[in-house]
């Protein structure tokens, strides 16, 4: 009997829409293709199956849930299976598993009136089982070896979106910190403007993109410089690479410039008006218009800091920066929670 309030078709739809802004902008049309069909598919399958199940009696908030976190750890899954290496034509095998263990654990967790921070960590957890356990038999059937077996294991779609996010900010405060010195060097001088120093290719746009990410690397760890690294091109790389090398690079690059070629390096950013600034504000606080404050606190309480400040920034009619795929995944997940 279906659910009121929850068409499952049309939500598993309208999640695959939202899904083609997301995917990696480095995938294939193949691999573009396989992450959108799989979150339909398992999303539509896990809706279809609660709105039939009369014995669990969800609600359609419950049938929402679930049905967004199959459709959310699908994506994410799906985008690791694809950079494990692992042979397309063992893909669905593996997340089939991962779906079928999310909506048995998300069911009886829902039907136990668990609250939803320990649904989603119970889940979490047995995600990381099942994909586990997946790669073991993989490699028990001699069809990937130990090193393809570790390459799938260090794949983490949803940890290196928020290093990117993380990463982004702080290109952003290291070029402000130097347009500060520079505008505070030039006050000294009596507001004469420093000798100017050797350019790069002079026009070349792309080189000072890749320039100001090289100053950003700078301050990283050499893991999440081989992280960023890993989603450009090996000729983009490279390039990167030799501007890290340069000990001049702070004088060449001028900080204006470094901040906006930093903010349209930004990558995988969906183009839909859900993502503008003043929708992003509107549906947020359109979602929790009903919420107290305590109830809102509770929904955030585990959230990393930037989550917080972005939900809470909205609520008073303001917009914590962040990029605005991140974002767009924030507000939805606040609308599916209410």
């Amino acid at each position: 009997m279906p659910i009121e309030g929850f068409d499952h078709k049309q939500f598993a739809n309208d999640l695959a829409s939202q899904a083609v802004e997301l995917v990696p902008k480095d995938f294939d049309d193949f691999q573009k293709d396989y992450v959108v069909k799989t979150l339909v598919n398992f999303a539509g399958l896990a809706g279809e199956a609660i709105s039939n199940d009369a014995e669990a009696g969800f609600n359609a908030e419950q049938a929402i849930l679930l049905t967004q976190i199959i459709a959310e750890w699908s994506f994410h899954k799906s985008v690791d299976l694809i950079r494990s290496g692992i042979q397309p034509e063992y893909w669905d095998g593996v997340m089939q598993k991962i779906a079928f263990t999310i909506f048995d654990i998300g069911k009886q967790s829902i039907k136990q009136n668990l609250p939803q921070d320990q649904i989603l960590e119970l889940i979490e957890h047995h995600v990381i089982q099942a994909y586990q356990a997946a790669l073991d038999e993989l490699q028990q059937r001699g069809i990937i070896d130990e090193e393809l077996k570790e390459q799938a294991e260090k794949q983490n779609n949803l940890n290196q979106l928020l290093e990117e996010v993380e990463a982004q900010q702080e290109a952003e405060r290291q070029a402000q910190a130097q347009q500060e010195a520079q505008q505070a060097q030039q006050q000294q001088q009596g507001g004469v403007p420093a000798p100017q120093q050797a350019q790069l290719p002079a026009g070349d746009k792309k080189a000072f993109k890749l320039a100001s990410l090289a100053l950003l690397l700078r301050t990283l760890s050499q893991d999440k410089v081989s992280s960023i690294l890993n989603k450009f091109n090996p000729q983009d790389a490279q390039l990167v690479i030799q501007y890290m090398q340069m000990p001049d690079l702070n004088q060449r690059v001028d900080a204006n410039t470094a901040i906006q070629c930093l903010k349209e390096i930004k990558t995988n950013l969906p183009s839909k008006n859900s993502t503008s600034p003043n929708q992003l504000v509107y549906r947020i606080r359109n979602a929790l218009k009903n919420s107290t404050r305590e109830k809102v606190e509770v929904m955030i309480r585990n959230e990393r800091l930037n989550v917080k400040r972005f939900v809470t920034s909205a609520l008073q009619g303001e917009l914590y920066e962040l990029p605005p795929k991140v974002s767009n995944i924030i507000a939805q997940h606040i609308e599916c929670s209410v």
